[in-house]
């Protein structure tokens, strides 16, 4: 169940479509505190910091050392996940050539590392023109679909 709630959670998250319930804060006025405490915990050297809140978790995208990053917060102020694009050529080298092998007239779009509670993995979104795909990577190179994305 809690795979489940995080699948979902993380969709949301990455969604490229902002719906009107969410509040979008260039200032920190609005974050919940404990989420603003464990933020500047984690994240010191941190500028240009905008907000996401929705009814699930707070998302907070700043630059640290020239690098765009996005971290999630629960309501409870617990960090759940960081995330920053990647070049696909970083993603392990078994991977690459099996997505290559099995997804030849895709392009790949854009490849994102995640990282959340220690474990990470890269999501790689590719695309034909006609259909889109989310594809997990897991630090070993094991590559899946992520279920209920693909657009066919």
């Amino acid at each position: 169940m809690k795979k489940l709630f995080f699948a979902v959670l993380f969709t949301a998250a990455i969604a490229t479509s902002a719906f009107a319930s969410d509040i979008f804060a260039s200032d920190a006025s609005k974050v919940n505190y404990k989420v603003l405490n464990t933020f500047n915990a984690n994240f010191k050297s941190a500028s240009s910091v905008n907000w996401i809140i929705k009814n699930e978790f707070t998302k907070a995208t700043f630059t640290i050392s020239g690098i765009e990053v996005e971290a999630f917060f629960d309501n409870d102020g617990e960090l759940f996940g960081v995330s920053r694009k990647t070049n696909f050529e970083s993603l392990p080298l078994n991977a690459i050539e099996k997505i290559k092998s099995d997804y030849k007239k895709y392009t790949v779009t854009t490849a994102i590392e995640f990282e959340h509670k220690g474990e990470k993995n890269y999501y790689v979104y590719l695309n034909d023109g006609k259909h889109k795909k989310l594809l997990v990577v897991s630090l070993y190179g094991t590559v899946s679909k992520f279920e209920g994305f693909s657009k066919e």
